[in-house]
């Protein structure tokens, strides 16, 4: 072997051996930060709030209800679901329960204000940044002697629920606000007349009412 051949090959021996030893042993910066992002999410994802009190049993797991009465729905934008909402509220005899992420619309919580004032017990339970927007009806209905309670718990209190005289169930995708109405698509359910599945949402209501703390208006 001439000194030219044993050159290059002792230099491609120490490249092969500086490759092997980067693969195998060393990372760089990005790739220690990638490696850690698993980690890190795995722990946010532990430390997740969990609720005060125990989800109750009987809505811990999917339930079936056999179908009955009937469903009203409405879609937006501009397709009547503010108008459907408001409708409802009108028929209400003895409560509302209220379950709201964003709850904005004026004309909404005047009806649940005069549902109050003609003697139906209505009650709130809001997502909690509602206690900083600029303008909620949390307020309005709180200074006009609603009780507004506000469910810190989770992430989001992202359900947008009436419940009519234990037995009428407004649901859907539609948040209780001027977008949802004019700007968004969305829809409404007013499923009246099953009180098995009324049971259920009103189970779900209940839970977080009672977790709930007093709505204070915060700046």
């Amino acid at each position: 072997m001439n000194r030219k051949t044993w050159v290059r090959r002792s230099v491609l021996a120490v490249l092969l051996l500086f490759v092997l030893s980067l693969w195998g042993c060393g990372s760089s910066p990005a790739d220690k930060a990638s490696d850690k992002k698993p980690a890190a999410a795995t722990s946010a994802m532990s430390q997740a709030k969990a609720a005060k009190t125990p989800m109750p049993a009987a809505i811990k797991q999917p339930n079936t209800v056999k179908a009955s009465g009937t469903i009203e729905v409405a879609f937006s934008p501009n397709g009547g679901g503010a108008a459907t909402i408001i409708r409802a509220i009108g028929q209400a005899q003895k409560t509302i329960k209220v379950q709201a992420y964003s709850f904005t619309n004026a004309d909404i919580a005047k009806a649940l204000l005069e549902a109050s004032k003609r003697g139906v017990q209505v009650r709130v339970v809001l997502d909690k940044s509602q206690e900083t927007e600029k303008y909620t009806s949390a307020t309005f209905l709180a200074n006009a002697g609603v009780p507004v309670r506000i469910d810190d718990d989770f992430a989001i209190a992202h359900n947008k629920i009436m419940i009519l005289d234990d037995e009428t169930v407004i649901t859907g995708s539609f948040n209780f606000t001027k977008a949802a109405e004019e700007r968004n698509a969305e829809n409404v359910l007013v499923i009246r007349g099953n009180k098995e599945l009324a049971r259920l949402y009103l189970q779900n209501w209940q839970w977080r009412w009672d977790a709930s703390e007093a709505y204070k208006r915060k700046e």
